[in-house]
């Protein structure tokens, strides 16, 4: 039922992708193969969709994609992010987590290992960073005062 009308509602508005991520991917999961799940009000089920096309009207499209996705996934809180909105490294956050539906025409696997290329180069260019810092450091060449807070 859930997985039928998943479907239709990426169909309707053109989506290629849904990923359940956070805390509550699994019971999201869990309950999109039609299982019993508990909730408890503060339950907020994280829901990542990816476009073919950019919206033209985003704010249009949020409120009446989200209302829908309320539907559909009730009673979870729904919290939703178009893919397309954010950074690298919370989009590798977000395929970390579980995907319910793909598009036929779309290579989400494709969409997933360029992800993983670019947040992996990210997180060498930050570990690399540090190191450099911290050299820095030691050297002498940079000095870090603290001061608690009183």
């Amino acid at each position: 039922m859930v997985r039928t009308q998943i479907e239709d509602l990426a169909k309707k508005f053109g989506i290629t992708l849904i990923y359940l991520f956070g805390s509550e991917a699994e019971k999201g999961r869990i309950f999109f193969e039609g299982g019993e799940i508990t909730s408890t009000p503060a339950s907020d089920l994280d829901i990542a969709v990816a476009f073919e096309k950019v919206p033209s009207e985003p704010m249009d499209v949020y409120g009446r994609l989200y209302n829908e996705l309320s539907e559909i996934f009730h009673p979870f809180h729904v919290d939703l992010l178009f893919v397309h909105d954010v950074d690298t490294l919370f989009r590798y956050e977000v395929i970390k987590g579980i995907r319910i539906f793909a598009s036929g025409t779309f290579d989400a696997d494709a969409f997933e290992e360029d992800i993983l290329k670019k947040s992996e180069d990210l997180f060498y260019k930050k570990k690399r960073l540090d190191r450099e810092i911290m050299e820095a450091v030691e050297n002498g060449y940079i000095e870090i005062e603290y001061k608690p807070n009183p």
